[in-house]
């Protein structure tokens, strides 16, 4: 029986109050009663939460690592494989310094562009092969793709120049292994290639709907070789089919306008002796062929019957030599004929930059011929270099084989590429 907590009286189960001092007992029990269970709710709140907090930080720490192949996680390395490769590979350095210039990079991003050797399946998963040219050393990357990646690769063939992403693993004596990859977008896409067409010792000159191709010097329509002299070669420019050739030989390709390609017949020279007089004759003449066609517009004799004295170096050389060499009427009466018919946009092929010399700045990147090692030896001076304007640094290298590029041209965000084995079209 509970007792009054003031006088120690005896109360009646369920009485109120004390009858002795007649003070009020309920509200104090029900008070207290509701104090319990408020500590009961609170407690039941409070341990679920620890226990959950408990859970996550064991969780985050031991049973669930990050993998190290997350971007976000790991730094990047903002240097190109050509100029990473360079600097790994560079012949001055020691083994120990190699090393020691390895722990720098090890365990870090980089975002690479290559051109793919082979896709192979390995013990480890993918394994995508992409060639490094350098001048000395033909760099391979071997980068390691997880399943996830199949389709991607699966888009990719033998020499398509590809961006992928991944982490520095090891390397070898000319290897750079990576590993977590993802292939990222073609850098150049191919939009067509045609190995049909003869494309020896033939520069490229662009049209508004055709792609030209032929020599572009007296040497190259003339120079004897296995193969035949080369035709002036006329292919669509959204297809690559061949449209149209002309001319057996010496045969020189000179410019291009709206309507018309050029062709330019050099000078015939015949030896008439007299004792010890010599007499030359010559004649050259200038077509004007429909581009789309390939029909004759309109041709022009220079000179008909005409003689001239000289010794032999009368003979034309080239494509680039002054107007006069010695008695032989050249260049500029080309020039000058073509320009008097030729349309307002006439672009000749002999402003242009010989090929060591030629680049080209598009969006940021300039373009231009440089040397490399193909298949590991021999150094070919025609593979296509893209570098940054604003940095300098070389963002990729392509090559095509131990010949190497004869020609390109980029004209409305596409490259045109001429090599000994055909001529291609990539969208940058």
């Amino acid at each position: 029986m509970p007792t009054c907590p003031i006088c120690g009286t005896e109360v009646k189960e369920g009485q109120g109050f004390c009858s002795k001092c007649w003070r009020r007992l309920v509200g104090e029990e029900v008070a207290e009663g509701k104090s319990k269970k408020s500590k009961k709710k609170l407690a039941a709140i409070i341990v679920p939460c620890l226990i959950a907090i408990g859970a996550a930080i064991i969780l985050t720490t031991h049973l669930l690592p990050i993998p190290s192949g997350q971007v976000a996680e790991l730094e990047y390395v903002e240097a190109s494989a050509y100029d990473f490769a360079r600097e790994l590979f560079d012949r001055e350095l020691t083994s120990i310094q190699r090393e020691d210039l390895w722990k720098d990079y090890e365990g870090k991003q980089v975002e690479w562009t290559n051109e793919l050797e082979y896709v192979s399946a390995e013990g480890q998963g993918l394994v995508a092969y992409f060639v490094n040219p350098l001048d000395w050393t033909r760099t391979e990357v071997a980068a390691v793709f997880d399943q996830s990646q199949r389709s991607s690769l699966l888009e990719l063939t033998v020499g398509d120049l590809a961006t992928y992403t991944g982490v520095l693993a090891d390397f070898g004596t000319t290897e750079i292994g990576l590993t977590d990859c993802t292939v990222v977008s073609l850098a150049v896409a191919p939009l067509w290639w045609n190995e049909d067409i003869d494309t020896h010792n033939k520069r490229i000159l662009v049209g508004d709907e055709v792609v030209f191709l032929g020599p572009g010097t007296y040497d190259a329509a003339t120079h004897i070789t296995q193969y035949l002299p080369p035709k002036i070669t006329a292919i669509n420019r959204d297809t690559g089919e061949l449209l149209w050739e002309h001319g057996t030989g010496e045969c020189l390709l000179v410019g291009i306008d709206s309507r018309y390609v050029y062709a330019w017949h050099p000078v015939k020279i015949v030896s008439m002796s007299e004792s010890d007089y010599y007499w030359y004759w010559f004649t050259a003449n200038i077509t004007a062929l429909d581009e789309v066609t390939g029909q004759t517009g309109w041709d022009f004799y220079l000179s008909d019957d005409t003689h001239c004295l000289s010794q032999s170096d009368c003979l034309p050389d080239k494509w680039s030599l002054s107007d006069f060499v010695d008695c032989c009427i050249l260049q500029e009466s080309v020039r000058e004929k073509i320009t008097n018919e030729g349309g307002p946009d006439l672009a000749f092929l002999i402003d242009r930059p010989s090929r060591p010399e030629l680049a080209y700045q598009y969006q940021g990147v300039i373009y231009r011929s440089t040397c490399a090692v193909y298949g590991g030896v021999g150094k070919a001076c025609g593979a296509l270099q893209a570098i940054d304007q604003e940095t300098g640094d070389v963002l990729w290298m392509m090559t095509f084989d131990e010949r190497g590029m004869i020609d390109f041209s980029i004209v409305d965000g596409v490259l045109y590429v001429s090599t000994d084995k055909g001529v291609g079209a990539f969208q940058l």
